[in-house]
């Protein structure tokens, strides 16, 4: 009887395990399935809170070549990113430009940010107002967080536009300089 009670033991230890085996299994695939919600494109993000699409007017990237210092901007990317935030919460997401190449002098490009918005209670929108320095090599520049209320097909529109302003003395070093970059929108949890 001692030897069936060991068998009887180890066939409910084995059962045990395997039932463990299932749930750990199911639960994990449970938690990946409905957090992931499909594979994610270059102009869409997906969030708990609804989606943003992105659509850019030529493609996200930025680049300009043969300038020289002058008050009006060398390259303008527009752009706009739609929302849908189906909670009572907000949905934010936020604006990067990544910097690729730069070889013009620290500080000697300049960028501004203007943002608008379809109706006043859309959220809120990304103002760079004022001409910022661009640092040379590569790099991240965080340009700010915009947010989206409850409500469908709200519409951002942007305007990067990328300076070389006159400085008033020789800016000859830059010459033949190139610069590289373009917007990457992710959401913010």
């Amino acid at each position: 009887m001692d030897s069936n009670n060991r068998g009887n033991r180890t066939i409910i230890a084995l059962v045990v395990g395997l039932l463990l085996l299932v749930v750990v299994v199911g639960v994990s695939y449970a938690y990946f399935s409905a957090n992931i919600t499909g594979a994610e494109s270059a102009s869409t993000i997906k969030v708990t809170a609804g989606s943003m699409s992105i659509t850019y007017a030529g493609g996200s990237s930025v680049t300009v070549s043969n300038i020289y210092p002058r008050t009006a901007s060398w390259a303008t990317k527009n752009f706009t990113v739609t929302g849908t935030n189906t909670t009572s919460g907000t949905m934010s997401y936020k604006l990067t430009l990544k910097v690729t190449n730069n070889t013009f002098s620290a500080n000697a490009l300049k960028y501004t940010l203007t943002g608008s918005k379809t109706n006043s209670d859309t959220g809120t929108v990304v103002n760079v107002s004022s001409q910022t320095g661009i640092a040379t090599g590569s790099s991240n520049i965080a340009m700010g967080t915009g947010t989206f209320q409850n409500a469908s097909a709200l519409v951002h529109t942007y305007a990067l536009d990328i300076f070389f302003p006159d400085t008033g003395s020789s800016q000859n070093s830059d010459q033949g300089k190139a610069f590289a970059a373009y917007v990457l929108i992710e959401g913010v949890q």
